[in-house]
């Protein structure tokens, strides 16, 4: 019980610090807390031929224990309006609240898809403008379900679903790369950049909407309704336009040089069974040549890893095993690669790797005749790839377990 309370304790002083910290008028009023409905994450979705905002808040009275704490009352709440214009919408939800809602701790925006295909450039528009608004938040999309949904569903282990939704994005895009940790800042100036499209993660809902929206969907071991982190959204302009699988996704980090850490399965050689390399780091290098008048993308992409399962009877000790497994490695990656390069180029025409932006930067005469119809110049682009992968480490042992089994 005093662990609980502790924790307790700690989340409410947590969030009374944030508020503080934002209050110009200090904290020396606990009625200044009491003032505010604190948003931490937004929802918007297509509503007709209206948009529908969804706030979910802090329940203040449930993270400090003084309304019951977990076993009555959830840690957050959801406000809902729709509208035509988000301004508008927002500003007519204060009459469901009796409170001043304040957006200046939100953690994640969220776009249905629905919504997204259509266009997200006038919510866009009032971020950017409104300044109580963070410039340092991410952005995701619902991905074959509504935003409204994805704010609903109970979360375990963290106390409110937008810090879990938030630190599952930032633990994904470090740990596996096929995600994309995207603050409303990057998001925006990508959205408005001649030569280089936005991307966006995306998350799923997977089992019953109404099945998550009861708390005993985190009283249970399995949780039955659970959101997850699946595929890189690509968007031209404001609008989006479709997916990109997993593979494909992770592809598209390593051209960006944001896959910081990941695992590479292996099919060893002349057998079913497989191997892994964790690769701890990596760098990547773009470079223009320009060959007949036409441009060449040069992508480089060095990686150092360790091989952390090996079930192939190789023998590890050997440098022409290691070479090999360093050529499976840089063949995986490289496939990856190609495979999102071929699907944007040839179903999306839209520039996510910022190619462009890249060939502005060193033939900016090129640039100015080639911008305006960019797009199509992009789908027929010549890219070179070069993989370079360095196994540094083989961790505790050179041999398999198998092999240690038949010693």
């Amino acid at each position: 019980m005093k662990g609980e309370f502790n924790t307790k304790r700690s989340l409410y002083v947590t969030f009374v610090t944030l508020v503080c910290m934002v209050l110009i008028t200090g904290c020396w009023n606990r009625r200044e807390l009491n003032d505010l409905a604190v948003t931490v994450a937004i929802g918007v979705d297509k509503n007709g031929k209206q948009i529908m905002i969804s706030n979910q808040i802090l329940n203040a009275g449930a993270i400090s224990g003084k309304e019951g704490g977990s076993s009555s009352v959830a840690p957050v709440t959801l406000f809902q309006e729709k509208g035509d214009g988000f301004q508008e919408v927002a500003r007519r939800m204060t009459t469901r609240s009796t409170r001043k809602i304040y957006v200046g701790q939100m953690q994640i925006l969220i776009f249905g898809e629905k919504f997204a295909r259509e266009g997200v450039g006038r919510v866009l528009d009032h971020i950017s403008r409104d300044h109580e608004y963070r410039k340092d938040f991410y952005v995701i999309i619902a991905r074959g379900a509504e935003a409204q949904d994805i704010l609903k569903v109970f979360t375990p282990l963290e106390k409110t679903p937008a810090t879990k939704m938030n630190a599952s994005l930032e633990v994904s895009s470090k740990a596996w790369g096929a995600t994309a940790a995207v603050k409303i800042d990057d998001f925006t100036s990508n959205i408005i950049s001649k030569g280089k499209e936005a991307v966006l993660t995306g998350i799923t809902l997977n089992g019953d909407p109404q099945v998550g929206n009861d708390k005993g969907n985190v009283e249970k071991i399995f949780s039955p309704a659970r959101i997850k982190y699946f595929g890189i959204a690509v968007f031209k302009k404001d609008k989006l336009l479709g997916w990109l699988n997993e593979e494909e996704s992770m592809g598209f980090n390593y051209t960006q040089g944001e896959v910081k850490s990941t695992a590479v399965l292996l099919t060893c050689p002349n057998e079913e069974n497989h191997m892994t390399v964790e690769l701890m780091r990596t760098k990547n290098k773009t470079q223009v040549v320009m060959k007949n008048g036409k441009p060449i993308i040069s992508l480089k992409i060095k990686a150092e890893g360790a091989v952390t399962d090996a079930q192939c009877p190789m023998d590890l000790t050997k440098p022409s095993s290691i070479l090999q497994m360093e050529q499976l490695t840089q063949n995986k990656i490289k496939a990856s690669i190609l495979a999102a390069i071929k699907t944007v180029q040839t179903q999306y025409k839209s520039d996510i790797f910022g190619f462009g932006e890249e060939v502005e930067r060193n033939f900016p005469e090129y640039w100015e005749k080639a911008k305006d119809n960019w797009d199509e110049r992009m789908s027929s682009l010549q890219v070179d790839v070069q993989i370079e992968v360095k196994i540094k480490q083989m961790f505790k042992t050179s041999k398999s377990f198998y092999e240690r089994m038949g010693e």
